[in-house]
């Protein structure tokens, strides 16, 4: 049979279902007592073979006990939860449905049928389930909330509203509920009974004002000024201080045009010593937006953020949104400065010290860098990417033996969820470090960890593939490599001269000369991409090649241009041969 999967139930409803099964008397729902005896055996011994992970076994068994008791409503429930984890809606319905027939207060399985009935979007037969199971058990709350939804898809307005009202009795008033029913009357156009249950919650907290400065709002929002205006003025004489009542005033100057008071009153919350410094924050992000719509010059905000900063202590999150500003105008001369003020409140605030890592890599100021890496991982010592940048600072300083200890204790960090790119650049230049101390198997050992992690590094597979050909082993291997950096960059003349190069030391000396054939365009002698060293292999490939005087003539370039060039250049000038290392 199809392998199945199953939906795991609770195991107080296997077990309950199991005793409630066995029966007294000589006959139980028309079978006699021999053949309940034997239901109640290969339901128990179906129970248990789902217990311990049989589940096929299980199926058959269940099937079984059905063939005994064609009404046993349990085992009906069980097989419609295979059915349900094999995707056989027609038969998980039937068993799930013909279970609720039998038995009708058993909510276990009246909650898997409105799950199956949910799980495919069957709203018409999932409602009367959930609404049968509310009359079970009022106090379900969960179930009542999954019917509010429901209903208000339907546009079952009074419905929702009737399902909240019992859950406001059960949980009692809050927020979210008054206004939920605050919205349904309002889509019933009963606009005095939406704001009644706003005046019922308004009464329930007499002592939080915040309550009745929402009433105000929802007036300003439907554009009743003037009723809002009246809720206002009722909270100012009660708290003139309110700081709901501060934030509602602005948006009720703004939307009856009163200019000089909203400016006025704008001023004092953003800098009064007394404002709350989430609404202060919230208004200067409102503030951001307008004048961003508007155009507006960037120095009109930062003037705006300067007088914050004088009229108040600074704080994290204001210099947050100070710094979010500059980050997104490109003002980064006075970036850095500011997220050195976050951590000087927060030392170990995380973006913040990202941030500064980023900026002092894109100046390349590498000891910056360092400083900065050093103290983000004080804080953060499971954080590979600053183990990264602090050892990649190292490699730029040629603090080799620093970089390499950074970059062993960061793969140490290394999880499943790790960044797969950060890695492999590690145990590149981990390879790089160590084959340039003398640890030339170590090197290739961490080159294969990084090609484990990203097999496309292409700086990997071209130092990877030289330090080979230096060695002189696993040339096929190295040449591989090498022909998937010249595949992936071709124009980099770098991968093409260690492409020609390895087919030298293959003896391929034709096809070597038509790669380096490909690196010696142009003004090679100005070409940062050809080094000296590059020079010496188009010299040794032209000299094995038959063409000496193309090889003098590279190897003289080579010895001018200086670099990583042999010792045995002047050598090979003076015999006017090339001779192998």
């Amino acid at each position: 049979m199809k392998k199945i999967t199953v939906l795991i139930c609770g195991v107080w409803a296997m077990w309950s279902a199991c005793f409630t099964s066995c029966a007294t008397g000589e006959e139980t729902q028309g079978i006699s007592a021999e053949a309940q005896r034997r239901f109640d055996y290969y339901y128990a011994e179906a129970v248990k073979s789902k217990l311990a992970g049989r589940y096929d076994d299980s199926f058959e068994l269940y099937k079984h006990c059905l063939d005994i008791k064609p009404d046993a409503a349990e085992a009906l429930y069980n097989l419609g939860l295979y059915y349900l984890g094999m995707d056989d809606s027609a038969r998980c319905a039937s068993h799930l449905s013909r279970a609720v027939a039998l038995e009708p207060d058993n909510i276990y399985y009246k909650e898997a049928l409105a799950s199956f009935y949910l799980r495919n979007r069957d709203d018409v037969k999932a409602v009367p389930v959930l609404e049968d199971m509310v009359r079970c058990n009022p106090t379900r709350s969960d179930v009542l909330a999954q019917l509010v939804n429901m209903y208000m898809d339907r546009e079952q307005y009074r419905e929702a509203i009737s399902a909240l009202d019992r859950i406001e009795t059960l949980e009692g008033k809050n927020l979210s509920i008054s206004m939920e029913k605050f919205r349904l009357y309002r889509e019933l156009k009963e606009d005095d009974q939406a704001f009644a249950e706003l005046e019922s919650l308004a009464r329930e907290n007499p002592n939080d004002l915040a309550y009745r400065v929402l009433i105000g709002d929802q007036y300003l929002l439907l554009q009743q000024p003037d009723k809002a205006l009246a809720v206002y003025e009722e909270v100012r004489k009660k708290e003139p201080g309110n700081q709901a009542l501060r934030m509602s005033m602005l948006d009720y100057y703004k939307q009856t045009g009163q200019d000089s008071l909203y400016q006025t009153q704008l001023d004092a919350i953003l800098y009064g010593k007394e404002t709350d410094e989430r609404a202060r924050v919230m208004l200067m992000r409102n503030y951001i937006v307008d004048q961003e719509n508007a155009h507006a010059d960037s120095t009109l905000v930062l003037a705006v953020f300067d007088r914050i900063f004088d009229s108040v202590p600074e704080t994290v999150d204001m210099l947050t949104l100070y710094a979010s500003y500059l980050q997104m105008k490109h003002i980064n001369d006075q970036l850095e400065p500011a997220l050195e003020r976050i951590l000087k409140l927060e030392p170990d605030n995380q973006v913040a010290l990202y941030q500064l890592v980023q900026l002092a890599v894109h100046a390349n100021d590498y000891p910056k860098v360092a400083d900065i890496c050093t103290r983000a991982i004080m804080h953060y010592p499971e954080q590979l990417p600053y183990y990264f940048y602090l050892g990649f600072s190292y490699y730029q300083l040629e603090r080799q033996d620093k970089a390499l200890d950074v970059f062993r204790k960061g793969v140490r960090q290394i999880k499943p969820d790790t960044d797969h790119g950060i890695v492999a650049d590690m145990y590149s230049i981990m390879g790089d470090l160590y084959y340039s101390n003398g640890l030339k198997d170590s090197a290739f050992i961490a080159y294969d960890s990084c090609l484990v992690y990203n097999p496309e590094n292409v700086g990997c597979l071209n130092n990877y593939a030289y330090y080979l050909s230096l060695e002189k082993k696993d040339l096929d291997k190295a040449e591989e490599m090498s022909h998937r950096t010249i595949v992936a960059e071709p124009g980099n003349k770098t991968y093409i001269d260690t492409y020609a190069w390895i087919l030298f030391i293959k003896g391929k000396y034709a096809e070597a000369k038509l790669y380096m054939d490909r690196v010696l365009v142009g003004d090679i002698e100005k070409d940062e991409e050809v080094s000296g060293g590059v020079l010496e292999h188009a010299g040794d490939i032209y000299a094995q090649c038959g063409d000496m005087e193309g090889a003098l003539k590279y190897w003289k370039m080579a010895q001018e241009k200086g670099g990583d060039v042999s010792q045995l250049l002047k050598k090979k000038i003076q015999l006017k041969k090339y001779i192998e290392e």
